[in-house]
C-alpha cells in the first residue's frame, strides 16, 4: 500500500498490481468504518448525527499523536482517554472536556509535531 501511495507508476513497474491494492485498501477501510458504525450503534440512539460527538476527539487524537503515525495515535488515544476519565471523575463532564482541551493546547505549544514525528530534512 505504501509503495502504491507514494509512487503508483514505479510500483506498477515493479510488478505490483495497483488496482488490486486499491480494491483491498477500499475493502479494508470500508470494513473498519462499518465495524466502527456498528460499535457506535450499541452505545446510543441511531441517527444522522451519530458520529458528531466523536469527530473532535478523533481529530485531536490524530493531531496529538502525530500526523500519519499509527503508534502515536494509539498512544494519544490512551493518554487522552485516561486524562478524560480522570478529569470526569474529579469534576463534571463539561469541565473535564475543558481540562482535556487546555492540556492539549499546552502540549502542542511544546511539541507541535505530536508525540511521534517523522524525521525529515528541513528546507532551512
Amino acid at each position: 500500500m505504501r509503495a502504491v501511495i507514494q509512487n503508483r507508476q514505479l510500483a506498477s513497474c515493479s510488478g505490483i498490481v495497483t488496482q488490486k491494492i486499491d480494491r483491498r485498501t477500499f475493502f479494508l477501510g470500508s470494513g473498519l468504518a462499518g465495524l466502527a458504525g456498528v460499535a457506535l450503534t450499541l452505545i446510543g440512539p441511531i441517527g444522522p448525527t451519530l458520529g458528531l460527538n466523536y469527530i473532535v476527539d478523533a481529530f485531536l487524537v490524530v493531531i496529538v499523536g502525530g500526523l500519519g503515525q499509527l503508534r502515536g495515535a494509539v498512544i494519544a488515544a490512551f493518554a487522552l482517554g485516561i486524562l478524560n476519565s480522570l478529569s470526569e471523575y474529579a469534576t463534571e463532564a463539561s469541565l473535564a472536556k475543558v481540562i482535556v482541551f487546555l492540556s492539549i493546547v499546552v502540549f502542542l505549544q511544546f511539541r507541535p509535531q505530536g508525540i511521534v514525528s517523522e524525521q525529515s530534512r528541513g528546507l532551512a
